[in-house]
C-alpha cells in the first residue's frame, strides 16, 4: 500500500454532492468530496453468504489446475520433455497472477469500502502506463483469440497520479472488456486530452449492456442484468474498484453503449503543466 494520502482534489470538481447523469446509454459520474461520500461502497452484497459463495467459486478453478499441474510435475518431471515443462510453468503462472490480481482487487475493495485507500501521488506518463499494461494483459487476451488495439489522439498530458492504482483500474477495464468482447475480437484503448483532463477510454464489441441506468454497472457485485453479462465469472467488483480509485483521485468515470455493438468505458483524469507526450497509435 501507499504511504501518502490522497492529495486535494479540485474545487471545481467538489461542489455541490456528487451528481450523476445519463441519457442515451451514456453515464457519468462525478467525484464526491472523499471517499467517506461514495455511497455506493457503504453495503455489500444482498447476502453475505451469496458473495462467499461466488469468491468460493472464483477460486476453485484456478486453485484446482494449480494443484494439478504441481502434482503432474511432481509425478513426471523426470520424464517431461522441455517444451512440455515450460506450457505446464506457464500455464501456472498465468494462473498465479490472475489470483494475485484477484487479491489484489479485494483489498483494495476492502481499502475503499473502509475509506482506508492510500495513494501515493506522482507525474504519470498515462500513454507508457497503458503500454505497460496492455503487455501484462497480452497473454489474457491471447487465449481468447483477442488483441489490444492503443492509441493516443494528439499530445497526452501527464497527470498526477498513483501509478499502481492506475494501472490497476485500466488493467480492470481491459479485463472486463474481454470477458464480454467475442473471440478473434480487439479491445480498443484510447487516450485524448479535453479540457484539462486525459480521458482514457476501453471499448469492445461485446454485447454491451442493456441497462436503463448505466451508473449501476459500476455499484460493488452488481453481476449485470443480461444473461451473457450475468453469466460471465467474475465477482463484480473489477468496475466498482475502477470508481473508486479514479474517484479518489478527484476524477470521472463513464459507460456508454458503443455504435456498431460493444460498450465503451472511461475515465478522466486531471491534467498537469509539466509537459506532454508524442501522439502514438500501435496494436499488440
Amino acid at each position: 500500500m501507499g504511504t501518502a494520502e490522497a492529495s486535494a482534489h479540485d474545487s471545481s470538481l467538489h461542489r455541490g454532492r456528487a451528481s450523476q447523469w445519463h441519457a442515451r446509454g451514456r453515464f457519468i459520474a462525478r467525484p464526491p468530496r472523499s471517499l467517506a461520500r461514495c455511497g455506493h461502497w457503504r453495503s455489500g452484497p444482498d447476502t453475505e453468504p451469496d458473495w462467499l459463495s461466488a469468491l468460493a467459486h472464483e477460486l476453485r478453478g484456478p486453485l484446482a489446475a494449480l494443484t494439478t499441474s504441481a502434482e503432474l510435475l511432481l509425478r513426471d518431471l523426470e520424464v517431461l520433455e522441455r517444451e512440455q515443462l515450460a506450457t505446464m510453468l506457464a500455464g501456472m503462472q498465468r494462473r498465479a497472477l490472475w489470483l494475485q490480481d484477484l487479491v489484489e482487487n479485494l483489498l483494495c475493495a476492502a481499502s475503499i469500502r473502509g475509506e482506508r485507500l492510500r495513494l501515493v501521488l506522482q507525474p504519470i506518463n498515462l500513454l507508457e502506463l497503458a503500454r505497460d499494461v496492455a503487455d501484462v494483459a497480452e497473454p489474457l487476451l491471447r487465449q481468447r483469440s483477442q488483441w489490444l488495439r492503443l492509441r493516443s489522439l494528439g499530445h497526452i498530458p501527464t497527470v498526477s497520479a498513483d501509478h499502481r492504482r492506475i494501472g490497476q483500474v485500466l488493467m480492470n477495464l481491459i479485463t472486463n472488456a474481454s470477458k464480454y468482447a467475442g473471440h478473434g475480437t480487439p479491445i480498443d484503448v484510447t487516450l485524448h486530452a479535453r479540457r484539462g483532463r486525459v480521458c482514457v477510454s476501453v471499448a469492445d464489441r461485446g454485447p454491451g449492456f442493456t441497462e436503463e441506468r448505466p451508473e449501476i454497472l459500476f455499484e460493488p457485485f452488481y453481476r449485470g442484468a443480461g444473461t451473457d453479462r450475468a453469466g460471465a465469472p467474475g465477482l463484480g467488483l473489477g468496475l466498482a474498484i475502477v470508481r473508486g480509485v479514479v474517484e479518489a483521485h478527484g476524477g470521472r468515470v463513464g459507460a456508454e453503449r458503443r455504435r456498431g455493438g460493444g460498450a465503451r468505458f472511461w475515465f478522466e483524469l486531471e491534467t498537469r503543466a509539466d509537459g506532454t507526450v508524442p501522439a502514438v497509435e500501435t496494436e499488440s
